[in-house]
């Protein structure tokens, strides 16, 4: 209940206590199997990010997780893909369960599952937790996606690969500070504007160690002491113009070297580099891999938006909140995404032209 005494709390409607972490991660536990990928696939990330591995890491996947039942058939569309590229490529399935938003919207799965308004989180973070579950055990897939709360982690960090923070979120210390104690590489984006002054000093600063405020795995409040994250990494992704092409990227590079960055650099093939229309990802994925096969071997890894079936759709809303009813099966509900055909037709050709790389 509010405090009631006049001057704390005249805002709150309520308080509802959500489940300690570690009883919720031992009721939905990884398999020994799962674990073993989650481990082996953050050292493989980080040696590519590195440049200790000539592969590259790709990130695909939707914008944003709506329905568990098509998030688990296209996690394991996605993983018999990474089998097919796995000398070239490693694959990380993009599955983002919060979404920043600029004014408004629908936030994602983990505070509305059920897309009606209803914040019944205890169940979104189980579904969230779920989807992981399926991917990672049942599909074989490393997963990637972006914390925006900083209690999130606790419920289901520990099946994550790879994580991003986002261009709206890039320069908040609250996340660089809870950057810098995560388990898994961390992927920073450029500003929604286009510069990367921003992510580059974020890069650096989760390098350090820290303290901050947040939970522990039984859910109390805690000063939480970090080491720090050397694995921290520049996402392009485009502002107001694209800054994919070679220019802008060798001038993203000379400013990291400049700082001291030593870390590849990925490239998201959505957002501003797409100019807003998710058809010219292709485009962009292509443009990157020459980039690549030119001998810019700093180039870390790509990013798309790929759901099952391309395009988008639009949620109902009235006064009484959101509608999900006569939603089409496997289509966005955020961002327009690539289908998944189109997808891995287009990173079985960029495979085919890193081997030729390769073997030259």
């Amino acid at each position: 209940m509010p405090n009631l005494n006049g001057v704390t709390d005249k805002r709150v409607k309520y308080y509802r206590t959500l489940p300690k972490p570690a009883g919720f991660v031992a009721g939905m536990p990884l398999e020994k199997k799962g674990r073993e990928l989650v481990r082996r696939s953050r050292e493989e990330i980080t040696a590519v990010i590195n440049g200790e591995d000539r592969r590259k890491l790709l990130v695909t996947g939707p914008c944003s997780i709506h329905d568990s039942v098509q998030a688990g058939e296209l996690a394991c569309r996605i993983a018999k893909m990474a089998e097919e590229v796995s000398d070239q490529f490693v694959v990380a399935g993009r599955f983002y369960f919060e979404k920043p938003r600029t004014i408004d919207g629908w936030k994602g799965m983990v505070y509305d599952p059920h897309i009606n308004n209803s914040w019944d989180i205890e169940k979104g973070l189980e579904m969230a937790r779920q989807v992981l579950l399926h991917a990672v055990n049942e599909c074989g897939l490393p997963v990637a996606t972006e914390f925006l709360n900083p209690f999130t982690p606790q419920y289901y960090s520990d099946l994550v690969s790879w994580t991003a923070v986002g261009a709206r979120t890039s320069e908040t210390q609250l996340y660089r500070e809870m950057m810098s104690g995560l388990s898994m590489p961390v992927g920073y984006k450029n500003s929604t504007r286009g510069d990367i002054d921003t992510a580059i000093n974020s890069l650096l600063a989760l390098r350090n160690e820290t303290c901050f405020i947040g939970i522990d795995q039984n859910g109390n409040a805690s000063i939480v002491a970090t080491t720090g994250n050397d694995t921290g990494h520049l996402i392009l992704r485009g502002g107001l113009k694209p800054n994919y092409h070679n220019e802008k990227v060798m001038s993203a590079l000379s400013v990291m070297e400049s700082k001291g960055l030593t870390n590849g650099l990925v490239i998201d093939c959505s957002h501003g580099n797409s100019g807003g229309d998710y058809r010219k990802q292709s485009l962009v994925f292509e443009e990157v891999i020459e980039q690549i096969c030119r001998g810019n071997e700093k180039i870390a890894g790509l990013m798309t938006e790929t759901n099952l079936i391309g395009g988008r759709q639009s949620i109902k809303k009235d006064l009484t909140g959101f509608d999900r009813s006569g939603l089409m099966y496997g289509v966005s509900i955020t961002d327009a995404c690539l289908g998944f055909e189109e997808t891995r037709e287009l990173v079985l050709r960029g495979a085919d032209r890193l081997r030729k790389r390769t073997g030259r």
